[in-house]
């Protein structure tokens, strides 16, 4: 999104499993922090038909190679969740979900009313960072039991599941020291503000993630990608070499 002022809320938390060795089919994740009913590891129909709750009038519509989504076009007020699932050969379920606002000016919304939305559900904030022109962030931070962490790594701040979407198919990237972090730990919702002014928010986008569910995931989906591709590059060796010519 193209935000002339931001603001950045990141929420935190670190995972409730640590073991993703690997995704069967039809395993799906103890609840986590969910966004609209919606968390990490919900099987897909179940998803989907939560996310119809959140309207009579319009329909939950496909996302072609992603996953599925809701657009409730109010001029005064487009809302738009995105879902991304896990791809082939994993069932799929839930890895990240994806909701955004757009008020028009005569029904906006306070950045205070926002952001006391999100502690009411989440808590008060343990981490926060001001970028001055490059955003105001917050973090809430917790232990696997959901307690609230007095000390959590900063480094969460740079971890992002928007930046893994075209990672579901070819796997992750090589680690560094943020990635690996990210990969093995970061289970977040990250609110995104843009501001009309001090006080009023113009849009917003909200993103909750379960990086090492994701992680897990993708590279199921890319091991199979590549026994794939192999198999098929050995067919066609077998072929060529059944195919002599004669002189």
């Amino acid at each position: 999104m193209g935000f002339s002022r931001m603001c950045i809320l990141t929420v935190v938390l670190l995972p409730v499993l640590l073991g993703f060795a690997a995704l069967t089919r039809g395993q799906s994740l103890t609840h986590t922090p969910d966004l609209l009913g919606l968390y990490p590891g919900m099987p897909n129909l179940a998803a989907r038909a939560q996310l119809q709750k959140h309207s009579s009038e319009v329909y939950v519509q496909d996302i072609l190679g992603t996953g599925f989504g809701l657009m409730i076009p109010d001029p005064k007020n487009r809302d738009q969740t995105s879902v991304f699932l896990t791809q082939p050969p994993n069932e799929p379920t839930v890895w990240m979900i994806q909701r955004a606002q757009t008020f028009d000016p005569a029904v906006s919304m306070s950045k205070e009313n926002l952001l006391a939305a999100l502690r009411q559900k989440y808590g008060k904030e343990n981490l926060w960072a001001d970028h001055g022109g490059g955003g105001l962030y917050y973090y809430w931070v917790f232990d696997r039991s959901g307690k609230l962490l007095a000390t959590p790594d900063p480094r969460f701040m740079s971890c992002s599941g928007s930046s893994f979407i075209t990672n579901m198919t070819h796997g992750p990237d090589r680690t560094n020291d943020i990635l690996a972090i990210c990969y093995g730990s970061f289970l977040g919702v990250t609110l995104y503000v843009n501001m009309r002014d001090a006080q009023l928010v113009r849009s917003y986008s909200v993103e909750l993630v379960n990086m090492p569910y994701a992680v897990a995931a993708a590279t199921i989906t890319m091991n199979a990608n590549r026994a794939a591709e192999e198999s098929a590059r050995q067919d066609e060796l077998k072929k060529a070499n059944q195919n002599k010519p004669t002189f």
